[in-house]
This record gives structure tokens, sequence and C-alpha cells, in this order.
């Protein structure tokens, strides 16, 4: 009996060793750090990933950034060196131009407007778009981020108090041309620089997301926070489409539910960071400001005809976003 018990145990093991051996891991970059909704959101999709296809995958989260961020992360998961990647949509413009008509400043109305966006006909003939001619596919658009804001040194109230300011911006063409249109002088600061940036002078001001700025300490070093909510910005999980398609039906669809899964809790850390953020940066001596977006849409109607016809998207396709109930 105990030759038979030390048998067993033995082919246990092996089988659980098998199991482990048998494991399909995947690389996932995450631009934030591991505290950040973001990146937390994307641990919740590891694990459900995990939950959902049996143990069969292993995905394995790389936060603030290891793997890269932004257009770079992006071109490593075309060049199938990272395999899945959580980034802002709007860094998809640098692929599929019409995606730079969402980081076009105040394109939306609200947040319901930029939702119905995300589940419309236009949004998935964008993500067709990318797959066919990137090789990159779209496992979920709707991990939930609040919207950007602006962080600065200086009370900004109105475009006016915009102008001349060195203004920090992500290298994607739509976020450029916005700030320039409203006055400020854009500057590329990479992401890990960008407090220090605030803080000795190299820049005046910087967009992000409220909770990134909460998350990254930006109110410490740049203490106005003026909410423009001028880009409502969704997280995207993508993943190589090689990559997808070499794996099992079930693992595929495991990848697919846990993104929904890790959509849903996106949603109730934001929530969370939403009830919170505000008092946060008051509370560490910095102010929070309610400006009149009008004033800063005014400033860009022009511009905003002018880059359609420059071809920074498509032709006519902010007519039909804004048709979009």
């Amino acid at each position: 009996m105990k030759h038979l018990q030390t048998f067993l145990t033995i082919t246990a093991l092996g089988v659980i060793a098998n199991a482990a051996e048998a494991a399909t891991t995947l690389r996932l970059a995450c631009p934030s750090a591991a505290t950040n909704p973001t990146c937390m959101a994307a641990e919740e999709f590891a694990a459900k990933a995990n939950e959902l296809s049996g143990g069969s995958l292993d995905v394995q989260v790389f936060p603030a950034g290891q793997l890269g961020r932004g257009a770079e992360a992006i071109q490593q998961m075309q060049a199938g060196i990272i395999d899945l990647v959580v980034e802002d949509i709007t860094n998809y413009g640098n692929f599929v131009t019409d995606y730079n008509v969402i980081s076009w400043g105040f394109t939306f109305r609200d947040e319901a407007h930029f939702k119905a966006f995300l589940t419309s006909d236009v949004e998935a003939r964008m993500a067709d778009q990318l797959r066919e001619q990137f090789n990159l596919r779209f496992l979920s658009v709707e991990w939930a981020k609040l919207p950007r804001v602006v962080v600065s040194t200086k009370p900004v109230f109105t475009p006016d108090d915009l102008k001349g300011l060195k203004f920090r911006v992500p290298g994607i063409p739509s976020y450029i041309k916005t700030w320039e249109a409203l006055g400020a002088n854009p500057t590329s600061v990479p992401w890990g620089e960008a407090f220090q940036a605030l803080k000795t002078g190299v820049t005046d001001a910087m967009e992000s997301p409220l909770d990134s700025i909460v998350a990254q300490k930006f109110h410490l070093a740049a203490p106005y926070v003026t909410l423009t909510n001028h880009v409502f910005p969704s997280i995207t999980l993508a993943i190589n489409e090689t990559r997808f398609q070499g794996l099992t039906a079930e693992e595929q669809a495991a990848l697919t539910g846990a993104a929904e899964l890790a959509a849903e809790y996106s949603e109730v850390l934001a929530a969370e960071v939403a009830e919170t953020a505000a008092k946060q940066i008051t509370d560490d001596g910095g102010f929070v400001i309610m400006v009149n977006s009008e004033p800063f849409q005014a400033k860009l109607a022009d511009q905003t005809a002018v880059q359609e016809q420059e071809g920074l998207w498509a032709a006519g396709l902010m007519d039909e976003i804004r048709a979009m109930e």
C-alpha cells in the first residue's frame, strides 16, 4: 500500500508538472504603475483568462512600461515580440488614421456619446482595418478610464490661459494639432519623465486622464487641474492576430470572456477613483478648476474642418460620429 501511495503521489506530481509545462504563456504590456486601475484591470484579465481556460493560459502582466508604452509597445506586439498590450485607444491613430478623431479635442458631447461610438459599426470598421492591415486584434475597446484633463503649473480657465505654455502631449498627430490650435506649444516628453519635466519647468502643463494624474502624482509638481474633459478615453486590450489564431478555440473564447469581465471590473475601479480623485488633489494642496468647454470648442471649430480636409481622419467621419445618438 505504501508503494502504491508513493506511486500515486509521483504520478499526481507528474500530471501537475505536465499541465504546467503545457500552459500557454502570453506576455502583456501595461504602461501604468501596478497600482493604477489600468494595470489592476490587466491583472484581473490575467486571472480570469487562467480560470476560464482551466489553467491552459498563463498571462504574465508587465506593468510600468517594462515592455514599452504607446506606439512602441504596439509595434512590438505587431512584430510578435509582445503578445498582448493594454493601451489608450488613441494610440492606434498611429496605425489607423481614423482613430485620430477620438483624440481630437471635444469630438464627443459626453461619455454616453463616446460609448455609443465604441459599440458602433463605425468603430468596428476601424477595428477591421487594424486587424487586416496591421495583424492586431482588439479583444476589448471598453476598459474604463476617466476623461482627459489639464494639469499645469499655472491656472487654466480659458483657452487664452494656454497661450505659449510648454505643453507635454503624446506623439499622436491629433493631440499635437489640438493643442497647437488652442495656443499651446506642444512638446514631446516621455511619459516616465513627465513628472520631472513639470517639476523642473521643462514643461508648464500636460494633459492626462484624471486617474493617471492622481496615480502618477503629477498634481504635486503642477498643482492646477482643469477639468476640460476634452477627450473621453478608453483602454483597449489587443493581441497579435497570428498569436490569437495559434490558440485553441477554447483559449480564444477564454481570452474574449476574460476581456469582458475585466472591462466590468475597470468600470468599478474608475467609479472608485472618480469619487476620490478630486479630494486627493485638494488634500495634497492642489486646485481643481471647473470650466465651460464652449470657448475651447469654439476655438477648435475652424481647425476641425481643416484637419479633416488634410486627412487626419477620413472625410465625413466627424459627421458620422456627431450624428450618433
